[in-house]
């Protein structure tokens, strides 16, 4: 009997790591996989291009970039453009501009990122211009507060409590093998 109150604890501290890692591996695929690809796209018509904006955060937050790129569907045109981020009603701030480059030399893909610093209601515009003249779209996002505290932090503060389970079994399996002789 004394030989299997022994084996409970380390199949109980296997079994407490391996739940611990299975939570921990969940938790970063998720974070990886929500990078593999756009969060949401946007088919607009930016005067005579019609465009997919590609965007990579479902939820922009405040100054956090909002990452996108920009795709013609006629992949034999070059475009230059910008985004410009105008804030919505309620929304106190100011207009926001910056540049969409393409991703490599000969490439149609544009790219851009854009901080917007208040939370609230913004719309965005992408301008472009090409070959056969210029337009703008535009499609409105709201921007969120951060989170209260950091993902890793809130992990780290949910864990503690195990840690403190596991030090006192510890312990009393300790103090348990004073009391019983073996």
């Amino acid at each position: 009997m004394d030989k299997a109150r022994r084996a409970v604890i380390p199949v109980f501290t296997a079994f407490a790591l391996l739940f611990t890692l299975f939570a921990l591996t969940t938790l970063f695929a998720k974070v990886a996989r929500a990078q593999d690809g756009p969060a949401q796209t946007e088919t607009l018509a930016a005067g005579p291009y019609v465009i997919d904006v590609n965007l990579y955060q479902s939820q922009p937050f405040t100054d956090t970039p909002l990452a996108m790129t920009v795709v013609p569907h006629d992949h034999t045109l070059h475009l230059q453009g910008r985004i410009i981020a105008d804030p919505g009603l309620g929304t106190n701030a100011v207009e926001l501009r910056a540049p969409l480059s393409p991703i490599a030399a000969n490439s149609t893909t544009l790219r851009g990122a854009i901080s917007m610093p208040v939370q609230g209601a913004w719309q965005i515009g992408i301008a472009l211009s090409g070959p056969q003249g210029s337009g703008t779209a535009h499609f409105s996002v709201t921007v969120a507060a951060p989170g209260a505290i950091p993902v890793w932090l809130g992990w780290l503060i949910a864990v503690t409590p195990l840690l403190g389970v596991a030090w006192w079994l510890w312990r009393q399996h300790r103090y348990r093998r004073t009391l019983v002789p073996v």
